[in-house]
């Protein structure tokens, strides 16, 4: 019975220490792999997400490693550890849920993004968009991409966050726009200026 308390117990905390060391590198591919599995549609180009979801996967990985840890610790009484282990798992499952979520890509009908924010894809039809705004800043006499914004015919916009999917893209993008009687406007900042 010893022998069986203390192999549980190495057992969990050796896969709660790989697990938190693992949420440096697991979310690198894992996350892209689940969306292009579920998410990426045949055709699409410039399929991506933001940074942040790379974190929040990182910090469900994290808290489930820390979930098993908490399993492994026999000090802290059963009731205790059941409430705690609930609570990071449902946690744990609701930022694997938005971090895998969270994607936004081109096809010839349109732009797609669905944020961090949303479980639900927004659509913007090329047809729809009236203008699309490129914002970079200057930073250390470079001009980084920051922000891409589709501005519609209805006077809402569409914010998504640059990266280098959506840079390399963006003459594809900028093409649609324009094929569709939108226009496409730069617009340079300077480190400092609020976005």
């Amino acid at each position: 019975m010893q022998r069986d308390e203390s192999q549980r117990f190495t057992i969990l905390l050796s896969s709660g220490i790989i697990c938190i060391l693992a949420s440096f590198v697991l979310p690198l591919f894992l996350g892209s792999i689940i969306r292009d599995a579920f998410f990426k549609p045949k055709g699409a180009f410039a399929f991506s997400s933001d940074s942040a979801s790379y974190f929040i996967f990182a910090g469900a990985f994290i808290l489930i490693g820390i979930l098993l840890i908490l399993l492994a610790i026999d000090a802290i009484k059963l009731k205790i550890r059941i409430i705690i282990s609930s609570i990071l798992i449902v946690i744990s499952a609701i930022m694997l849920t938005l971090s895998i979520d969270n994607y936004y890509y081109g096809t010839e009908k349109g732009f797609y993004a669905n944020p961090l924010n949303s479980l639900g894809t927004t659509e913007i039809l090329w047809k729809d968009i009236s203008e699309m705004e490129q914002i970079y800043v200057k930073v250390n006499d470079n001009q980084e991409p920051r922000k891409l914004i589709f501005k519609l015919h209805d006077g809402s916009q569409v914010e998504i966050n640059y990266n280098q999917y959506l840079y390399d893209a963006r003459n594809m993008i900028e093409a649609y726009v324009k094929g569709y009687g939108g226009k496409s406007i730069i617009t340079e900042k300077e480190e400092n200026e609020s976005e």
